[in-house]
């Protein structure tokens, strides 16, 4: 889900309301499988790329998906958080490409075919298809492209994307004021957009598979106001019906007008929220809701995988890149000395710490996913040595040290911390745990507040380099820790304008090593994604990048 991109993880105010009820069972899918009635067999010209076998595919129907927490926002130049990273992924827009397959790269969505590149990979021609029409009917033009791109670099917008659109000749002009137009985007007609890079960019083709690059409707924007991003209007295979905070629900009805003819197969797509995780459980085997948003969480695992038949029956493990790791804030004066950060890393068994995750996490001492496409590893990951991070704290003068530790209730960061209060006291670090509401801690660490606090991310471009530029870097859209380094900013600028994956990768395999010399957080773990839904909802399709692709799942017994 970086999603969203980051750790963003993407996280909110997590509050029971009237849709967590028990007694509330209003999905097409119930608990008895023989009541669910079939719909007619799917007749599809075509799928939009992405994952899953669409075989005996069947129409009609409504999928009732539950999250924890409201959305951010479906306006995708400012929501990242799970729930909001589905809606704009898979639901509300489709940008210009997206995702083949459970592991391929980029395919056309919105785009006619693959752009034509030029020879000093700095010019992008992408055509477009001319059957793409927002959710108010109008078509969608070059010009739209340019006019939703443009908005996101307008600094009042604040936009959490607009760092991601700066490879583009005269982005960054625009975002800092100098520029009202962005040079390096074209319209050489009603259905050729032409992308100029200032240099070339490997992340680019990934890039416009994020939602934030989908076409916005400029008169919507405008009509709509503060509104656009709750009841927004895109070009996806749903539109949004009905918005209602007082009874924490979301209507989503298939768009007749999808430019993939025959999908999507069902009719609606519900998103509930303020539902537990506890109450998730419940209501997923009572049949009240068919999908949990976030997937099984560390509190819920062990109900679903501990019986295979149970786990046969609801859980559907998915592949994914992604991190966890503890932010440390330079702002603090212990934390500046690297010896510091070196021993807090030593001093966590990681082996210990995952248990608690119930296979949601694997022990990982390094900054970047251990798996990555075409990455080779020189960085070796810290591992777990409380007698070596005794001395690196006796070494920088510290013999005891207090740390504030903000928490939210994303899970699994409530019941980690608590065990890592208890493996950091063993070396002299004591850490204060500050509970609060999800969007209170989203609010304080970007504010820079806080000494250490939990992070993870998911990768939504493919490549570690995504990790490096958001997180690491000196102008890394996620960076609130005051965090510095020339060497990685100067390998991750070569790695971003490399020509190749391979070359790309050699430059940031340098990065990771000087992560780990310089610890800037405490690396922690893996991410696995165990997404859960009901066993009447077929061909489900996820990828960590996206979230449930809702255009090709069906109903049925």
């Amino acid at each position: 889900m970086a999603g969203p991109l980051h750790t963003p993880t993407r996280r909110q105010v997590l509050a029971t309301g009237a849709a967590g009820g028990a007694g509330v069972l209003l999905s097409s899918c119930t608990g008895d499988p023989a009541s669910v009635r079939l719909g007619p067999v799917a007749q599809v010209g075509g799928w939009a790329p992405g994952p899953g076998d669409q075989a005996d595919a069947r129409r009609n129907g409504k999928v009732v998906t539950a999250w924890p927490a409201e959305a951010q926002s479906y306006d995708p130049a400012i929501g990242w958080d799970l729930h909001s990273w589905e809606a704009i992924s898979t639901v509300l827009h489709s940008p210009l490409y997206g995702y083949a397959g459970q592991s391929g790269g980029p395919a056309p969505l919105a785009a006619a075919a693959m752009p034509k590149v030029s020879r000093d990979g700095r010019v992008y021609t992408v055509p477009l298809r001319r059957n793409v029409r927002f959710h108010n009917g109008r078509p969608v033009t070059a010009q739209d492209y340019i006019a939703s791109w443009t908005r996101i670099l307008d600094p009042e917008l604040a936009s959490w994307a607009a760092s991601y659109l700066y490879g583009i000749d005269g982005a960054q002009a625009v975002y800092e004021q100098k520029a009202e137009k962005v040079s390096g985007l074209k319209a050489l007609d009603s259905h050729t957009l032409q992308i100029r890079l200032a240099e070339p960019d490997v992340l680019m083709l990934a890039l416009l598979c994020q939602p934030y690059t989908a076409a916005l409707p400029a008169e919507e924007i405008r009509r709509l106001g503060s509104s656009f991003g709750r009841t927004p209007v895109g070009t996806g295979p749903f539109r949004v019906t009905r918005y209602d905070s007082k009874r924490q629900q979301a209507t989503f009805q298939r768009f007749d007008q999808y430019f993939w003819p025959g999908t999507p197969l069902i009719d609606t797509v519900e998103y509930r929220w303020g539902i537990d995780y506890a109450m998730q459980s419940l209501q997923l085997n009572g049949g009240s809701v068919d999908i949990l948003g976030e997937g099984l969480v560390a509190s819920q695992a062990p109900k679903f995988t501990a019986d295979p038949g149970t786990r046969e029956k609801f859980v559907h493990p998915v592949p994914i890149r992604g991190s966890q790791w503890l932010a440390l804030n330079l702002k603090r004066k212990e934390l500046r000395d690297r010896r510091v950060r070196q021993a807090l890393n030593w001093a966590v068994d990681r082996e210990q710490l995952m248990r608690v995750t119930f296979g949601l996490s694997d022990p990982w001492g390094c900054p970047f996913p251990e798996n990555l496409d075409r990455y080779q590893r020189t960085a070796k990951p810290y591992t777990y040595d409380p007698d070596r991070a005794r001395a690196l704290l006796r070494e920088a003068g510290v013999e005891s040290l207090r740390l504030d530790f903000p928490l939210g209730t994303q899970e699994p960061w409530p019941l980690l911390s608590q065990v890592l209060q208890q493996q950091l006291a063993e070396v002299g670090v004591h850490i204060d745990l500050r509970p609060m509401g999800q969007a209170a801690f989203d609010q304080i660490t970007a504010k820079g507040e806080g000494d250490m606090y939990g992070n993870r991310l998911y990768l939504t471009l493919n490549s570690a380099l995504e990790m490096a530029s958001s997180n690491y870097t000196s102008d890394a859209s996620y960076n609130y820790t005051g965090y510095k380094n020339e060497r990685v900013d100067e390998l991750t600028a070569k790695a971003r304008t490399s020509r190749t994956v391979e070359t790309a990768n050699s430059l940031l395999a340098q990065v990771e090593e000087e992560l780990i010399r310089d610890a800037p957080g405490v690396f922690l773990a893996n991410m696995n994604f165990l997404g859960a839904r009901r066993p009447e909802i077929h061909n489900y399709q996820m990828r960590g990048e996206t979230g449930t692709y809702y255009d090709r799942l069906w109903i049925g017994r």
